[in-house]
């Protein structure tokens, strides 16, 4: 049966490559506290609270977890393979900030100085407790960066899914573009297009289980008519008309990871306005997808996008740059901008979303999902993007 998800094996990788680190910096470990860095080394996915949980990362000894008692049986049933230590509530009569100290003190990794992903027990709302700066009698260095930055390429495991995503976030937008009509809401349509494309990935994937209620999603987040020029617009249950530009989004989230996929459609045969808007953008997704590749600028890919959009005079209509990473999270750095000095590398995974927006008229925008590969790069969202073909 095949896996939809990263492997004990990937995740004992990542825990030695934190643990070299730490010990060329001669630390005597790492404590992580935020969700996803937790997740990205361990695979274990929970609902964090004001109750403070984190991952201890030692040198010279097994990794183990710090969780309320509420967690304990969770733990054990998802990630067997790592030890724990726990308290029973936050705050209690001894806080389990003093609790975890002196069991950073009994396992002996006080003795050195000791990394710290933040500075803070708990970024949650409604904590409150001591720093662990303020806490430990040693020096604790911050590395607020580090999991981000091995985040920056995908490995083999992560790329199948992403690419797993790219393949139901397609259905999703099929069944989206399929059910749009006059008269029906951006709700109705949205939430039966998902579930249908849901539907059929549980039925799919054997052995899947999902992250999110929706696994595979589409909608359109309010960008219907004069809203789809408001690029991050939220849902308004807008019913469709005739003339409206649509901007749509579909992906899927598969143990963790997600794609994207934007089209640009109308109801009805655009006007000469819309059809020359939408011309623009589209070459300027173009001009973008024919330069990316290994050891290419990202402020390249930019610069050749916002040339088409400049020479057909419209760049003050542009609101944002041509792309971002994207992962365990829609956005994710590095950013295809033209003051960004980074390089793309093999196994990064971007989007390409150059976009126009006229106020109170219509938004214009594509995004694709694309994977840096050693000789090029690969597009994993092939869903249609000729106008003719996104007329409903």
């Amino acid at each position: 049966m095949t896996e939809y998800k990263i492997s004990k094996e990937k995740h004992l990788e990542r825990i030695e490559k934190v643990r070299n680190l730490a010990e060329k910096k001669n630390l005597s470990g790492i404590i992580f506290f935020k969700p996803l860095s937790v997740y990205y080394l361990t695979g274990y996915h929970f609902i964090a609270t004001e109750r403070p949980i984190c991952f201890v990362l030692p040198v010279a000894d097994e990794s183990w977890f710090y969780i309320p008692r509420l967690e304990v049986e969770h733990l054990i049933e998802k990630i067997p393979w790592v030890n724990r230590e726990n308290y029973f509530e936050y705050p209690d009569l001894q806080h389990p900030a003093n609790i975890f100290k002196d069991l950073l003190k009994e396992k002996g990794l006080t003795k050195t100085e000791i990394g710290l992903e933040t500075p803070n027990f708990s970024a949650y709302w409604g904590y409150k407790g001591p720093k662990f700066t303020e806490l430990l009698d040693v020096k604790t260095p911050l590395f607020p960066d580090l999991i981000m930055n091995m985040r920056i390429i995908k490995d083999d495991e992560e790329i199948k899914l992403i690419k797993e995503s790219a393949k139901w976030g397609d259905l999703a937008h099929r069944y989206l573009q399929e059910y749009t009509a006059e008269g029906k809401n951006e709700v109705e349509v949205s939430l039966q297009a998902s579930w249908d494309a849901t539907k059929k990935l549980l039925e799919s994937l054997e052995g899947f289980v999902p992250r999110a209620l929706l696994a595979a999603h589409a909608g359109y987040r309010g960008q219907i008519g004069a809203w789809s020029a408001i690029p991050h617009s939220v849902i308004e249950k807008t019913v469709f008309q005739k003339g409206q530009t649509l901007v749509t989004g579909a992906s899927a989230n598969i143990s963790g990871y997600i794609s994207e996929l934007e089209r640009t459609m109308f109801i009805g045969e655009p006007n000469e306005k819309q059809r020359r808007y939408f011309d623009v953008m589209k070459r300027a997704q173009d001009a973008a997808l024919e330069v990316f590749g290994p050891d290419v600028p990202c402020s390249e890919v930019d610069k050749a996008s916002i040339k088409v959009i400049k020479d057909a005079g419209l760049y003050h209509l542009a609101q944002h740059h041509t792309g971002h990473a994207i992962g365990m999270e829609g956005h994710e750095p590095p950013f295809l901008d033209i003051g960004s000095d980074d390089i793309l590398k093999p196994g990064m995974v971007m989007t390409c979303e150059p976009g126009i927006y006229e106020y109170k008229f219509g938004g214009f925008r594509h995004s694709d999902t694309v994977i840096i590969t050693e000789d090029g790069s690969e597009l994993i969202t092939p869903y249609p993007r000729d106008l003719d073909d996104l007329i409903i």
